[in-house]
């Protein structure tokens, strides 16, 4: 009798490497941050309130409102463009307060904490969102997150706002 020749299953060890590799690329940061979908673009949640703020004016849209998923849109698309944190202190309340009468900007109000998507394992889940589009003495496309009472320090940058300025344009002046 002859030796036996040894098969290999190629085929099924490069699936399992594959396979082993995907979980640690997208299972387990998605495991950790809670938020399956931490790889895609998708935000799952829907604000209960959207406020712009237009030089001294407030427009207030909730779900049903036509000007709702515009902005909606918007503010989604720009956050999938996120580009780090703004690695300066955030904003004091009597700030924020200036931006809202006097420029312009746009808040986002949420019944539950929001997951954003991102490249890290977790960048907080905060119930408020704030785009400053045009404040006096402000550069830089940021958007400041925020829980029920306060905003926090580190905004997301963002590639640009312009999105925003558009959808806040067409529907104040549209």
């Amino acid at each position: 009798m002859g030796m036996q020749k040894v098969k290999y299953n190629w085929i099924g060890l490069l699936a399992m490497l594959v396979g082993i590799f995907a979980c640690f690329l997208f299972v387990l940061p998605a495991a950790l941050s809670g938020n399956l979908l931490f790889a895609s673009n998708v935000i799952t949640q829907q604000p209960a309130q959207v406020t712009i703020y237009y030089d001294g004016d407030s427009y207030t849209y909730e779900p049903g409102d036509p000007q709702y998923d515009a902005l909606v849109s918007a503010a989604n698309e720009t956050l999938a463009n996120e580009t780090g944190f703004w690695e300066g202190f955030g904003w004091s309340e009597e700030r924020f307060t200036q931006a809202r009468a006097e420029g312009i900007a746009v808040e986002f109000l949420y019944a539950q904490p929001v997951k954003i998507p991102g490249r890290r394992v977790d960048i907080a889940d905060p119930t408020r969102l704030f785009f400053p589009l045009e404040v006096f003495g402000h550069t830089g496309e940021m958007v400041f997150r925020g829980g029920h009472l306060e905003y926090w320090g580190l905004p997301i940058r963002v590639d640009t706002l312009d999105r925003m300025r558009a959808a806040v344009e067409q529907i104040v002046h549209g």
